[in-house]
């Protein structure tokens, strides 16, 4: 993993300088060096984390039989057979890198075709004076973009970079803000500022003659409602195995993160017919769900080296100081805490990590499918007040009943399934929104073309392309990026992904289970244990942080204080509820307070 970085211009030596402090404020990315090479109108820079090829696979690299060059930043997995079917090209190095660039010499653009892993990369032809820029198809890499006061192209894989480079004054967006307060992160097609932009997953941007062009090369498969479980179940054991061995190629030792849950239970499964003595990490907290033991019966079954980090009381309060200075944006997932802790730890001993995410989009594991679920069943007014007597007895505590009555309360509530999706995940409502002075963000771009009619896989193809990348994928860039860890993702292989993307939700989601097609899949290699278990996720215990005196201090010095930059951006008094709640909307703000106060000079 890496980091890239570029400024396309007229003249572009005259901003190596601009470009060195760019490429500098990349290094957490790859500490193992870095480069830079000047064409006449476009600079590329690169930091780089060595996994594959570590003696000869430096960048920028260029190409041996054109005036092209290229910095990027992933993995592409089997770039191997990919290197073998491009016959007699003159390769130098062993790197995917040039494997990229062989494949660009020969396809252009079509290269997107043949490109499986995790991306972010921009080759810049000299010949044809044109920039050609792309990103994964999930968003695992990430990719922004902005313009200096001359109309300078500037990209990197960090905004912090863009800001470094002295040729960018940022300016707050206030949509973003909303769709922060309202979600949690900012949504994946838009950046916390006007005047910076995000190349969106599964899209390519070309640069030349000053204009940008952004489109859409890859998009999900469509539902495939013939297929049987036995046959679908056979093709996804083949394709998660071919999936972690095509991620466990390394010149480096590779290792995985163990919660103990189905996912990553799965991962170190799989990867332990390929790899023996595993090395695998695992977190638990000191308060709240502990799945410690989960994943030391799943590290013994398969004999990896397991290592542990306990919630031994950190400080909180620091760490979510820390926190603000490595996410460019504001984000609220409290997760990153713990996922940065993790990460930490783990590149005590190893560069490469295999991870879970992308399980639960793909197959259905949160617990907000469920109600979903249920909303689309048709219960008859004797059933609803059926349960609703049940309810009445106290027994809504079950989840199984809770689940039930939430999809019939929502049938009520809302008038389709997408907009109850979107319901059930929002924190700040339209009206506190209106109140802060802040328009509603527009419905995500990746509401079904018929809304009224949108059914549970609609739900699952939102959350692939709006809060994976915008949420979850982020997380954990940033976490791992931070101490130069790379992190793997399985399950977001192009070849899995795309098979599981085009099941349908019956065979992923039923009144009683979760994740049908892995368990049918995989049951066998679980402890019974971890069989038996449902999902408890990787959520910090917030209402318990808030609580601490570290927190409890930082609250008054920026929740408390009506002249702190939050109060510039939001009334003070139509904060004072929810700033006092001591609950997930306590922790947006706060997030947003401590963000606002570490990056100085933005204005909405």
């Amino acid at each position: 993993m890496c980091g890239i970085a570029g400024i396309v211009a007229p003249g572009a030596q005259q901003y190596a300088e601009p470009l060195r402090r760019m490429v500098e404020r990349l290094g957490h990315r790859g500490p193992d060096g870095s480069g830079a090479h000047c064409f006449g109108s476009c600079a590329l820079g690169h930091t780089r984390l060595s996994i594959v090829d570590l003696r000869a696979g430096q960048q920028p690299m260029l190409a041996p039989l054109a005036p092209v060059g290229i910095t990027f930043n992933g993995e592409i997995y089997g770039y191997k057979s990919i290197r073998q079917s491009l016959g007699d090209y003159p390769f130098r190095t062993t790197s995917d890198t040039e494997v990229i660039l062989a494949l660009y010499e020969r396809y252009g653009a079509g290269l997107l075709d043949r490109l499986p892993g995790m991306f972010a990369f921009a080759i810049w032809d000299d010949a044809a004076q044109e920039l050609l820029c792309a990103r994964d198809r999930f968003g695992e890499k990430p990719f922004y973009y902005a313009f200096g006061p001359r109309g300078e192209l500037l990209f990197a894989s960090e905004i912090k970079s863009l800001l470094a480079s002295g040729l960018l004054e940022p300016a707050l967006d206030g949509d973003a803000i909303a769709h922060y307060l309202k979600y949690l992160y900012v949504h994946p097609y838009q950046t916390i500022y006007r005047n910076v932009h995000t190349l969106p997953p599964a899209h390519l941007l070309r640069y030349k003659d000053g204009k940008v062009t952004v489109e859409r090369y890859w998009r999900l498969p469509p539902v495939d409602e013939r297929i049987a479980l036995g046959e679908a179940t056979e093709q996804f054991r083949q394709l998660f195995d071919q999936a972690v061995a095509r991620q466990l190629v390394a010149d480096v030792p590779v290792g995985a993160f163990l919660s103990g849950g189905l996912d990553s239970s799965t991962v170190v499964a799989a990867a332990s017919r390929h790899q023996a003595g595993l090395k695998t990490f695992s977190f638990g907290f000191e308060s709240g769900v502990n799945e410690l033991p989960f994943a030391r019966e799943v590290a013994r079954q398969y004999q990896t080296e397991h290592s542990e980090l306990a919630d031994d009381r950190p400080d909180i309060a620091e760490l979510l100081v820390t926190m603000q200075a490595i996410y460019d944006e504001p984000l609220a997932d409290s997760s990153n805490i713990p996922t940065y802790l993790i990460a930490r730890q783990a590149r005590q001993h190893v560069k490469v990590v295999l991870t879970g995410d992308g399980g639960d989009e793909l197959l259905g594991g949160y617990s907000w499918y469920k109600p979903l679920l249920h909303m689309q069943g048709r219960l008859s007014d004797q059933d609803w007040l059926f349960f609703m007597l049940r309810a009445a007895n106290k027994l809504s505590a079950q989840p199984a009943l809770r689940e039930r009555i939430g999809g019939m309360v929502y049938r009520r509530r809302y008038a389709s399934l997408a907009e109850a999706h979107l319901g059930q995940k929002q924190y700040f409502g339209d009206a506190e929104l209106a109140a802060f002075g802040l328009r509603p963000p527009a419905q995500p771009t990746f509401a079904p073309e018929r809304p009224e009619g949108a059914t549970l896989d609609d739900a699952l193809r939102m959350d692939l392309q709006d809060y994976m990348p915008g949420d979850i994928l982020v997380k954990i860039d940033r976490a791992s990026m931070a101490h130069g860890l790379e992190l793997r993702a399985p399950f977001l292989d192009v070849d899995f992904a795309t098979f599981c993307a085009g099941l349908p939700a019956r065979l992923k989601i039923s009144s009683s289970q979760d994740k049908l097609i892995m368990r049918r899949a995989f049951a066998a290699d679980w402890p019974a244990s971890v069989r038996a278990r449902g999902k408890q996720g990787f959520g910090a215990p917030v209402q318990q942080w808030l609580r601490r005196d570290g927190v409890r201090a930082l609250k008054r010095q920026y929740l408390d204080d009506p002249a702190q930059k939050l109060f510039a951006l939001l009334p003070f008094e139509q904060t004072r509820a929810a700033a006092q709640r001591g609950d997930y909307r306590t922790w947006i703000l706060l997030v947003l307070a401590l963000w606002l106060d570490q990056h100085p000079g933005v204005t909405r």
